[in-house]
């Protein structure tokens, strides 16, 4: 038999067996549940438009008592979708946009999303979209 020339000593190492560390136990959280409306109104609203004179103390700011901000801001009904849900609007081109739910002003299956631009809120004007959102974090 022929020897081999000495090479790298080779130790076969078995894989580390799991072991718990007593207390470690990550919870893990359920995801977030999803609802969808189809159908649901969108409309588009500004600062001028929401029922506030530019003197008024609380212009320009949401039921929530945050500022409205452009791309964030959406308006629904809380009795519909909670204030703090994320809201994602499917847009009729196939994009979609995600929203806070920081203010009210509107009934039933509608969500209403903040623009500064009045011409742009005019321009979308009303559309029926699907709308998904999920619950604020408790």
């Amino acid at each position: 038999m022929e020897e081999l020339p000495p090479g790298p000593a080779v130790q076969i190492i078995p894989p580390p067996a799991e072991q718990a560390v007593p207390g470690a136990e990550k919870e893990v959280e359920p995801p977030a549940e999803v609802h969808v409306i189809e159908d649901c109104t969108v409309t588009w609203y500004t600062a001028d438009t929401c029922g506030k004179a530019p003197d008024h103390p609380a212009y320009g700011i949401t039921a929530s008592g945050l500022p409205v901000e452009e791309g964030v801001t959406c308006a629904v009904d809380p009795a519909v979708i909670p204030l703090g849900s994320e809201v994602r609007v499917l847009y009729a081109d196939g994009s979609a946009g995600t929203f806070q739910a920081t203010d009210t002003g509107v009934k039933g299956e509608w969500v209403d999303i903040y623009t500064p631009s009045y011409d742009y809120a005019v321009q979308c004007g009303l559309q029926n979209l699907t709308v998904y959102w999920t619950g604020p974090e408790e």
